[in-house]
């Protein structure tokens, strides 16, 4: 076993421990606690001025102040989902069902009744964790996408996690879960996914007017095989209570040009995320490295 085998081992062992301590308080309790160090924490840390700057060039209208309020909120989302994490399970239980809100299932239902799956497409907002959650409790089966963590030992726990939860077949991105996906989507399944990050290996669509290196598999699916992409938005209410809304499925040109089509499916889909963003900036995940910096 080599150092770096020892320094993901106990890394592995370091989240599983502090997973057991955030179970302690109870969901609610939990992630109050966690909104509380996130809002006290987060806007502290240096890491805080990479989210700073991406919300001023994303929104240039918008004071020091109106940033800051929006820093201090995010960190109290991501605080809060890193206390839920340990209480995923919760939201399985039926006295606990209306924590998770679903508008526009009915979208999805109809197309599942047509014998037809496809993909609900998303972006790291509120308790992103729990799209796939939705998923499940609203009948759907199929798989998730997913990013493979740096540390294999965590990597294996989360996916075993994440199974055991939804049920679903979980996705690495990249070339390597792209057979899983295409089976999936041909057996008339559901694929969630979230979207949002930077593809080096992507398009370069806009999000916010700023050039975003954007993945085109979803756009591509839907011009080459037919697959049908409906957007989500998770939002969180009050506490650990959630919205998830699926909007109307995107349409697409058949008769169009296949490579400009999927620019312009994939430029809908940067549209829809930024569309949500402005909506509730403090929804989203703003440390992610959308765009390069400058």
């Amino acid at each position: 076993m080599t150092l770096r085998d020892i320094q993901y081992l106990l890394e592995a062992l370091l989240l599983k421990m502090m997973l057991v301590i955030f179970r302690m308080p109870g969901l609610d309790r939990a992630s109050a606690i966690g909104g509380w160090i996130g809002r006290r924490v987060g806007p502290k840390l240096g890491i805080t001025r990479r989210a700073r700057r991406r919300i001023a060039r994303a929104m240039p209208e918008l004071s020091d102040a109106e940033i800051e309020r929006i820093v201090t909120a995010m960190w109290d989302n991501l605080g809060r989902v890193a206390f839920e994490y340990a209480h995923l399970d919760a939201f399985h239980r039926p006295e606990e069902r209306h924590r998770l809100e679903v508008v526009g299932g009915e979208l999805l239902h109809a197309h599942a009744a047509a014998g037809k799956g496809g993909m609900l497409l998303s972006g790291h907002f509120g308790n992103f964790e729990l799209l796939p959650v939705a998923m499940f409790l609203e009948g759907f089966a199929g798989g998730t996408i997913y990013r493979p963590a740096n540390n294999p030992y965590v990597n294996r726990w989360m996916i075993e996690t994440r199974r055991n939860l939804t049920g679903s077949i979980q996705i690495p991105k990249g070339r390597k879960g792209a057979r899983d996906l295409i089976t999936l989507l041909r057996d008339n399944k559901f694929v969630a996914m979230l979207y949002d990050q930077k593809m080096r290996e992507g398009i370069e669509a806009r999000m916010f007017g700023i050039p975003s290196m954007t993945t085109p598999a979803p756009a591509s699916l839907a011009v080459r095989n037919g697959t049908a992409l409906f957007p989500a938005c998770i939002e969180r209410l009050e506490g650990a209570h959630f919205r998830i809304t699926v909007y109307p499925r995107i349409e697409v040109d058949a008769d169009a040009e296949p490579a400009g089509e999927i620019l312009r499916v994939t430029q809908v889909l940067n549209d829809f995320l930024e569309a949500r963003i402005r909506e509730k900036p403090e929804n989203w995940f703003w440390l992610h490295n959308r765009w390069t910096e400058q």
